[in-house]
């Protein structure tokens, strides 16, 4: 082409980075491609990991791990099938410990939401008659706190949880493994929004005297009721199972309140449960939580195994573990989240960064993996349904394979993406998306969101797990 043709009729532009540029062009009526590229995100790992998977041995190896690990996941059957106090389930409790959620953190870093969260904890177990006396104990290292996760249970939100407090039983009935969480207060609760007073602790009695028992004796005259089945139809109708349940707590209310209605109970009770599972919205999300912890904790140390087996936050640092590298954490900084609000008088300056153990749904291709199952999600941050196609469809670039147990009609009946592999994350330049709640400094719920995860973990990780196997 000589020089003067070149500018003549409309031009054709291959966009090389940012899709920005081509969708200007594209407004101005030029043809346009969008080459999805991204620079390194390590330049020594990329050149680490194309030397690994030139290895024949060593990424056989690899393969079969992950593909352990993508079998066991998906042939998990996750029930509920118990209710009882933490000291009495949880291995490890005891009655001076406070659990909180995300990765372990000193006291002095905490955040406020979970520091009031703790000595609120403290002045339900009567250990302090007073905040002061409360904190005294924890001054004096009286007191063991401790991550949820590493005692294999899951803290909403602020994720407090003490010694009285009940968590429901998830346990996956293929490889015997349980999951632990706290059930849902409502919006002003202890154990998910680091809130303590009169009116919140009136309602932890009823849960633990009145409600836990009682649901406790109905399941355990039952076979439980499985989880997998719930999230799997309710995901065919509009929910994702981190920040939206609707379907799928009124498919749990309409399998557990037949269950209360034949059972021996007293009718008083009978009354206090189905009131309490009726008023109170999200009873399903804890059990979405729990049963994500039952069926990992089966695939937590698979030897070289580069699958994502937790993601949890503390409202300063987030956390991962992968499975060949057991429970040690890799932490960067809690990424914030973007959303929408419930009140406009609140704001970002108001929001804690991402705080909760919630993101467990995330590990197993729930939340944003499954963001096709549920657009309405996306409309809390301005997105459509082509957004939320594309994030589930994005996802699928860092995972190992694919949920057929879940269809999702969006995606033509094919399943979420499930197995987080880091070194997909670091080759693609793509993080995970997480859904999840907008937490107040001052305890409490202000909205929904999303985040992604800080590429640091991953990075991280993957330099920890090419060590470990002399690969680095």
């Amino acid at each position: 082409m000589e020089k003067k043709d070149l500018f003549k009729g409309k031009p054709v532009v291959i966009n090389v980075g940012v899709k920005h540029f081509a969708d200007s062009l594209k407004a101005q009526g030029a043809h346009t491609a969008q080459v999805a590229w991204r620079p390194p995100v390590d330049k020594r790992l990329s050149e680490l990991l194309r030397t690994v998977s030139g290895t024949e041995g060593i990424s056989g190896k690899i393969e079969e791990a992950n593909d352990r690990v993508l079998q066991s996941l998906l042939a998990s059957e996750p029930c509920w099938v118990g209710m009882r106090p933490a000291i009495d389930t949880i291995p490890g409790m005891k009655s001076n410990y406070i659990l909180h959620s995300g990765p372990p953190i000193a006291w002095d870093r905490m955040c406020d939401t979970q520091k009031n969260g703790i000595l609120g904890g403290i002045l339900h177990e009567k250990l302090a008659k007073t905040r002061d006396e409360a904190l005294a104990l924890v001054q004096k290292g009286k007191i063991g706190i401790y991550s949820a996760n590493d005692f294999g249970a899951i803290g909403p939100g602020v994720g407090i949880v003490t010694p009285s407090m009940p968590v429901n039983i998830c346990r996956d009935i293929k490889t015997g493994e349980e999951g632990y969480c706290i059930p849902f207060e409502g919006r002003d609760g202890l154990g998910a929004w680091g809130v303590y007073n009169e009116q919140v602790e009136e309602n932890l009695q009823v849960i633990e005297k009145v409600f836990a028992p009682a649901i406790d004796r109905v399941l355990a005259n039952s076979n439980g009721i499985n989880i997998k089945s719930i999230i799997a139809r309710g995901l065919q109708m509009n929910d994702e199972t981190h920040s939206r349940q609707t379907a799928q707590g009124l498919m749990l209310i309409s399998e557990i309140v037949p269950m209360i209605v034949k059972s021996d109970l007293d009718r008083e009770t009978m009354i206090q449960c189905v009131d309490m599972l009726v008023n109170t919205e999200r009873w399903f999300h804890p059990l979405g939580m729990a049963s994500a912890l039952s069926i990992l904790k089966s695939v937590k140390k698979i030897e070289y195994s580069t699958i994502v087996t937790t993601i949890a936050s503390n409202g300063v640092d987030m956390g991962i573990k992968i499975s060949a590298l057991g429970d040690q954490w890799f932490v960067a900084p809690a990424p914030a989240l973007t959303g929408k609000y419930f009140s406009a008088k609140w704001g970002p300056e108001d929001a804690l960064p991402y705080l909760g153990d919630s993101t467990m749904t995330e590990v197993v291709g729930l939340g944003g993996f499954a963001a096709a199952a549920a657009p309405s999600v996306l409309r809390l941050r301005g997105g459509s349904v082509k957004d939320a196609i594309r994030q589930s469809e994005e996802m699928k670039e860092i995972c190992c394979g694919i949920n057929h147990n879940y269809p999702i009609p969006l995606l033509e009946f094919t399943g979420p993406p499930i197995g987080i592999d880091i070194r997909r994350v670091v080759d693609t330049g793509i993080t995970p998306v997480v859904h999840g709640g907008i937490i107040s400094k001052k305890g409490g719920q202000l909205g929904a969101g999303m985040a992604r995860l800080p590429m640091e973990v991953f990075t991280g990780s993957l330099y920890a797990y090419l060590k470990k196997y002399g690969l680095s």
